[in-house]
């Protein structure tokens, strides 16, 4: 079983996880918590795994900054045994709607038509996916004030520039960035300061 970001404590019927980062300093601290797990400093697009090895794969939200996904999923049906299965979840587009409102210019992510169009663009002659679903499901989170929640996008990958037309500008002004934090508390509930996602699900069986 290949994993990244996963729990599998819950999980009675497994063998082995190897867990996959591109950070050498995240797979230390997982060896430090999961002793069992075998770690892989790797990337998506090439997992560096021997074919027909793995069984299901989990990914949540870390594939979003992958540059090429159609690589990274034939990847994934390269490494799968037959019948085994992707499940995914990723970041989408039209998520952190609230940073536009607050000015700030946030990166695209794909759409899920991209996603699906991604997953069969992977496909090869002799490697198809047997089903591919795929649902979109709105998510909010809650922060206390703005520099917190923009410190949190850093975890999934997103990034925004400080100035929608000129990223190369300097940072924020002291009074620009009282602005936003007076502008972001108007967007405030009870909860707090909310910050949408949308995620994709994903369920992919390989043929």
């Amino acid at each position: 079983m290949l994993v990244q970001g996963t729990d599998f404590g819950a999980f009675s019927a497994v063998n082995q996880v190897v867990a996959v980062d591109i950070a050498h300093g995240m797979l230390t601290e997982l060896t430090q918590q999961f002793t069992e797990y075998l770690p892989l400093c790797s990337d998506a697009q090439s997992l560096g795994l021997q074919p027909a090895s793995v069984d299901s794969i989990y990914s949540n939200l870390a594939l979003q900054w992958c540059a090429k996904l159609p690589q990274a999923f034939c990847e994934f049906q390269r490494v799968l045994r037959p019948n085994g299965e992707c499940h995914l979840s990723i970041v989408a587009d039209g998520s952190l709607a609230e940073l536009k409102t607050l000015g700030f210019h946030v990166n695209q992510f794909n759409s899920v038509s991209a996603l699906k169009q991604a997953f069969m663009s992977s496909q090869t002659q002799n490697n198809t996916w047997q089903s591919i679903d795929i649902k979109l499901e709105s998510i909010q989170v809650y922060f206390d004030d703005l520099r917190s929640l923009l410190y949190s996008i850093k975890g999934v990958g997103a990034s925004f520039a400080q100035h929608q037309h000129n990223p190369n500008r300097p940072l924020l002004t002291k009074q620009q960035w009282q602005q936003r934090v007076e502008l972001s508390n108007t967007l405030r509930t009870e909860k707090g300061i909310p910050l949408t996602y949308q995620i994709a699900f994903i369920r992919a069986k390989r043929g």
